[in-house]
């Protein structure tokens, strides 16, 4: 099992660097889980939602500042400061998200926090899922011992249905040993 660390911004288009080949058959791919947050605003639209109200609220304090209550701006400028930080950090994080591949004889797990993207490759063949927590709600894909939790984006009743199909494409995958290969030649 490898893991790879890489910052988005890099620059580095991680699908482009990944050789991971998935046959793409109608809507979804086989071997392919994409689990994603879900956000109502993208980071363009942040921006905007963001540019509007900072106009609309300097244009109010500039009205009040003209007439003499001139102490709304800076209380406008630090409330403003405030909401900008706190849709950064949603902007940040608004693409985040899992993407499961799996690809012959190895499984590859790709974690897309903020900026920056964590890749896992395991052992189809021998790694497990595990229920853990305090109701096991927690799904966890374990190795030896390197385990990541699963599905943070899913709720309950999908983390489960991801589970079921997981686990069932990991057992369809037929199992080749070195030494069969090597009888094929």
């Amino acid at each position: 099992m490898t893991v790879y660390r890489r910052s988005m911004i890099d620059g580095v288009d991680i699908s482009a660097e990944r050789d991971v080949h998935v046959q793409v058959s109608g809507e979804s791919a086989p071997g392919h889980w994409l689990m994603r947050k879900n956000c109502s605003l993208s980071p363009r639209q942040v921006l905007i939602f963001y540019l509007s109200l900072t106009t609309v609220s300097f244009l109010f304090a500039g009205i009040f500042a003209v007439q003499g209550l001139w102490l709304i701006l800076p209380f406008t400028a630090v409330e403003n400061l405030v909401l900008a930080a706190a849709l950064l950090y949603y902007a940040r994080h608004a693409l985040d998200r899992e993407e499961v591949v799996l690809d012959g004889d190895e499984l590859h797990v790709y974690i897309t926090d903020g900026s920056s993207v964590t890749h896992h490759r395991f052992n189809a063949h021998w790694v497990r899922l595990e229920w853990r927590g305090r109701r096991s709600d927690t799904l966890w894909l374990c190795q030896g011992d390197h385990s990541i939790p699963l599905g943070a984006y899913l709720v309950p009743d999908k983390r489960r249905l991801f589970a079921r199909d997981l686990r069932v494409a990991l057992r369809a995958r037929p199992f080749r040993t070195p030494l069969a290969e090597c009888r094929d030649e």
